[in-house]
């Protein structure tokens, strides 16, 4: 009884869908890779997913100019490194830290962050994130989405259109009845500003944004979270008992592994190219390993399966 009313607790305490119903994780962005430089109009690029399960879907986040803004409009988005006072821990996956968020600056009564989440072969979705603003940042942000691909923006169905931001990070989360969100490779979830609009000072900050999902169609059995980690090769994939990585590195690593509703099942240091992790204890599933070389400053994700 004891253990029931613990998990119990631990959802309602949770608040989040995907970790109460173990969804998986489509596309995931902790920003910790992202320059702390500023990137003004008409020259700010899309930022794309540290981690997707569909790779070849191009999931990315723009800070854009809205349809009719004058090309001279001049605004600007910025990595920023987070401090504890940002309470920046909301929404945390896979092993990240409270690292760098993303400041979307003012004037942004005229533009739009978009978020381009394809949601091939996943239905049930939930759009989570953490976002805060300084006293000058805008008020409100309000909601919308398009299911295809920014031609048409839709706003009904959504759980939340819109909120009130505070001064420390809170999480948004985000579902939507419409099923046409389902299974769409031209899916975007889009955010807009109200309040404060006139100044050209204040910004409004994200952080830890994941799409999570039902899978319709099994996911790939292998994906990565970042360039470095085309360096790793996990076999046999899906394990049993042994799992092997092969790296074309050398020197110290840090090896992380987690399930896919963030608990820990294994840690340890490392050494060399070729290290071995015993996974018989493991419940059958998909797992994400971290791999982290401390010389480099560098870390690697990547997802196995476990038979």
């Amino acid at each position: 009884m004891r253990n029931i009313l613990f998990a119990v607790l631990f959802c309602l305490f949770a608040n989040s869908t995907s970790l109460c119903n173990a969804q998986t994780l489509i596309h995931y962005w902790h920003f910790n890779n992202y320059a702390a430089t500023s990137t003004y109009t008409p020259n700010i690029t899309a930022i794309a997913a540290d981690y997707s399960d569909l790779p070849a879907s191009n999931a990315r986040i723009l800070y854009a100019e809205q349809a009719g803004v004058s090309s001279a409009y001049s605004t600007y988005i910025e990595g920023f490194v987070s401090s504890v006072t940002d309470y920046d821990t909301v929404n945390l996956r896979m092993s990240q830290a409270a690292g760098n968020y993303i400041r979307v600056h003012n004037p942004s009564d005229s533009m739009e962050l978009l978020f381009y989440t394809p949601s091939t072969g996943f239905n049930n979705l939930v759009l989570t994130f953490g976002t805060s603003r300084p006293v000058n940042g805008m008020i409100h942000q309000n909601y919308d989405y398009s299911v295809d691909s920014g031609a048409n923006w839709i706003s009904s169905g959504l759980s939340l259109l819109t909120d009130s931001v505070l001064s420390t990070f809170q999480r948004i989360t985000l579902t939507c009845t419409n099923a046409a969100v389902n299974n769409n490779p031209k899916l975007v979830f889009r955010i807009t500003w109200t309040g404060n609009i006139t100044g050209t000072s204040g910004n409004n900050r994200f952080d830890n944004v994941s799409l999570d999902g039902d899978t319709i169609s099994g996911p790939s059995s292998v994906n990565q979270i970042s360039a470095e980690a085309a360096l790793y090769t996990l076999y046999p994939n899906p394990v049993i008992n042994t799992l092997s990585i092969t790296s074309t590195t050398e020197g110290p690593k840090h090896i992380h592994i987690t399930n896919i509703i963030g608990q820990k099942m294994f840690e340890s240091a490392a050494e060399g190219k070729v290290f071995h992790i015993n996974t018989c204890n493991f419940p059958a599933g998909y797992y994400y390993i971290s791999i982290g070389e401390e010389s480099a400053g560098k870390t690697s994700m990547l997802k196995f399966l476990k038979n």
